[in-house]
């Protein structure tokens, strides 16, 4: 894996760093595609559309995991629709993973099981994109993220402006946006904001409850009653199961001791959050 950060001095423009960020890493990697992962965020948003200036600009791709806030899922559509955009959205559920079933078999998850929890509900969402449009040996495919270093003291210490992970290059164009020039950014292009972020505080595009914060599945449910029935449901379904556990609670067995968590590309933002 290779890790570049070419831009370490302070910037005056954070919008024309973005833009050259892209620049060094498209004129580097020469990217087959080049995709912008867009969660419903108001990062993620942010991302895509400076993504889109670009001429190389393929479209943006959603991770569907088959646990989240359905009005996310439709902010993600229709703002691609608006801007036209084009759209690909991955389902868990085409890769083979149940949200449902792998509760029904190990509990909700907590800390520990985050990445397992990444790699079932995303990493093979990410893999299915790289195959589908991946057809030489040498092709690259770029995954811009809005992933930004002031969110979090975790995250000042791992962002990377531009990473290669085999075929796969991940960029961070707003790596240094403040929340501030991210607001500024939306009004200025008349970008629409996610409700679900402005009730919640963060996109709700997966709830698999491994960092969930005491009271969160009360707070969701104020805002959002079908998703917080869907998992009081579900754990009444596991507790018939045999296997009785509670949302945003790791299982009896599931270790105490929080791993190091590494940094997963589509969740840094939950790991910011344990």
């Amino acid at each position: 894996m290779t890790q570049i950060d070419f831009f370490k001095r302070p910037v005056k423009d954070p919008v024309a760093r973005a833009a050259r960020i892209l620049d060094v890493a498209i004129r580097r990697y020469k990217p087959v595609k080049v995709f912008s992962m867009f969660s419903g965020g108001h990062d993620s948003v942010c991302a895509a559309h400076v993504a889109s200036q670009r001429p190389e600009f393929s479209g943006c791709v959603h991770i569907n995991t088959g646990i989240g806030i359905e009005r996310t899922r439709e902010y993600v559509r229709r703002t691609c629709e608006d801007f036209d955009w084009p759209l690909l959205e991955y389902h868990a559920l085409d890769q083979g993973q149940d949200y449902d079933e792998i509760v029904f078999k190990h509990g909700f998850p907590g800390p520990f099981a985050h990445t397992m929890m990444y790699i079932k509900l995303k990493e093979r969402g990410i893999a299915s994109l790289i195959r589908d449009h991946k057809t030489k040996r040498l092709d690259r495919v770029m995954l811009v993220t809005g992933v930004r270093r002031a969110e979090s003291t975790r995250r000042m210490a791992t962002t990377q402006t531009i990473k290669r992970d085999g075929a796969r290059i991940w960029v961070a164009p707003l790596v240094d946006w403040t929340a501030s020039t991210k607001n500024e950014y939306m009004r200025e292009h008349d970008i629409p904001r996610n409700e679900v972020v402005d009730l919640l505080h963060m996109s709700g595009e997966c709830l698999c409850g491994a960092f969930a914060h005491p009271n969160e599945l009360e707070e969701i449910g104020m805002w959002f009653p079908e998703e917080y029935q869907r998992i009081k449901d579900l754990e009444a379904q596991a507790s018939e199961r045999g296997v009785p556990c509670v949302w945003g609670q790791a299982p009896p067995e599931e270790p105490m001791i929080n791993p190091q968590q590494q940094e997963l590309p589509l969740c840094v933002a939950c790991v910011n959050r344990e």
